[in-house]
Order: C-alpha cells, then sequence, then structure tokens
C-alpha cells in the first residue's frame, strides 16, 4: 500500500517524539484501497467495523466502535494538529473530502486529504475544519449507527488531541494557535452555547504526591478479549464507577 507520503509543508519540522504519525496525514497516491468520507456517510462504516470485529468475535459493539475510533482519531487528530500548529494552511480535513487508506483488519492507515490546502484566514479558528468539519459528523455518524455514546466518541478524539499538545514544543509553534488549540479543551461551552464534549476529557488527580494522567470517561477497551487496559490513564483504576456508566 503505497501513498504519496507525508505533506511537505511540514513534514521537515514534524517533532520527533510523534514521527511515527508524519506518514498518516497523506496527498492523494497509490493506495490499493481507500474509502472516501462520502462514502462511509453513505454506509461504508459498517463493512469497516465488520473486519475489525473479526479480530474480537463476540465482543461488545461498543467496544469495537470505540477502539476504531481511537486508532481512527490517532491517525487524523495527532498529524493534523502538528500541521495546523507548525503551519499557516487551511487544510481540507472535512470528512466529505477526506479518503481513508484501511487496513485489513478495517483500521484507518492514513487519511488521504485532496491537497494542502489555502493560506489560513488570520480571524478564522484553525480547528474547524479538524473537529466541526470531520470529527463531529463522524462522531454523529458512528453514535447514530451504532448506538455509541457521543460523549465517548469526543472524550476519545479530546484525549489524543491533548496528548498531542504535550509532544509538541511550544517554543516552536504560534502562541495564538496553541491558544485556540487549548480553548477547545478548557471551555465549557460552545460558541453556540452547547455544552462542549472535549472540556474536561483527561483530568490530573495526584496520587502519592504526583499528578496522574487520566480520561474522565473510559474508553471501554477493557470489554475486548485480550486487549490491555490502559492502566493508569483508565478512570476504572480508580474509584470511578461512573466513568463505566457515562461511556455505556
Amino acid at each position: 500500500m503505497s501513498e504519496a507520503g507525508p505533506l511537505p509543508s511540514f513534514a521537515a519540522r514534524f517533532p520527533e517524539a510523534l514521527a511515527w504519525y508524519k506518514g498518516k496525514l497523506v496527498l492523494p497516491g497509490a493506495a490499493r484501497e481507500s474509502v472516501s468520507g462520502r462514502d462511509l456517510l453513505d454506509g461504508a462504516a459498517e463493512p469497516l467495523m465488520e473486519r475489525f470485529a473479526g479480530l474480537y468475535p463476540d465482543s461488545d459493539r461498543r467496544a469495537l466502535v470505540s477502539m476504531w475510533s481511537q486508532w481512527h482519531f490517532g491517525a487524523l487528530v495527532i498529524p493534523a494538529t502538528v500541521a495546523i500548529l507548525l503551519s499557516d494552511r487551511d487544510l481540507p480535513l472535512d470528512l466529505g473530502r477526506i479518503a481513508i487508506v484501511p487496513q485489513e483488519a478495517g483500521l484507518t492507515s492514513a487519511i488521504v486529504i485532496p491537497d494542502e490546502g489555502a493560506p489560513r484566514c488570520a480571524d478564522g479558528d484553525p480547528f474547524e475544519r479538524l473537529f466541526e468539519g470531520h470529527v463531529a459528523p463522524l462522531v454523529t455518524l458512528l453514535a447514530g449507527q451504532f448506538r455509541v455514546s457521543p460523549r465517548l466518541l469526543w472524550a476519545n478524539a479530546a484525549a489524543i488531541f491533548e496528548w498531542t499538545l504535550q509532544q509538541v514544543p511550544a517554543e516552536i509553534v504560534d502562541p495564538l494557535v496553541l491558544a485556540a488549540a487549548r480553548l477547545r479543551l478548557e471551555r465549557r461551552l460552545e460558541p453556540g452555547g452547547q455544552r462542549n464534549l472535549m472540556h474536561d476529557a483527561v483530568r490530573y488527580p495526584v496520587e502519592q504526591g504526583e499528578p496522574v494522567r487520566r480520561r474522565k470517561l473510559c474508553c471501554l477497551r477493557y470489554l475486548l478479549a485480550g486487549v490491555a487496559d490502559c492502566r493508569s490513564l483508565c478512570p476504572l483504576n480508580a474509584d470511578c464507577t461512573s466513568a463505566k456508566g457515562d461511556a455505556a
């Protein structure tokens, strides 16, 4: 499976800590198989999920969808966030404009975008296409089709986004763009007044004198046979029974 490679506008500046994700956001190339975002919205998510379910027969469907979404958001959110932080491009990340390159098991291997976009407007939200254009419609699709909590799916995206921001040295990015990124996680309400489902997705309780990074909601991966839990990141490793109920 061959792709055109990572976007040249930011590939050379990609942080070493995130080097594995450099080739996850790519321009059109020669992939043997790809699934357009439009096809996902039109029913193609089910065959991908069936392929993934083959790895975990008889597993809880919600856990499968949650794990699939985490893998997808890893391939999307990490490189897209780095690209937004390190460049001034408005990337065409909207779900209806991209394609995904799936692995044999149906998991997202790479995200294909049609081009490197246009210069970003100074007064626009640099993360709008990533979250409103891609994550939001995908969450709506998965939640409606597979009866998974939207809060769980947004928490998956938010946890990956929060982790990515920690990996990019603040001194190499535009402080205004970084502030916009942090606002995505810190504001309780969206500009339209609705609750921000990314808010407080990751917490840092102090245990034995040290802060511990921990999700607010359980991702349900423990329901997949043979898959380890998230260790200290998992709220079920603390006295947090409500997290399990919230994710259900």
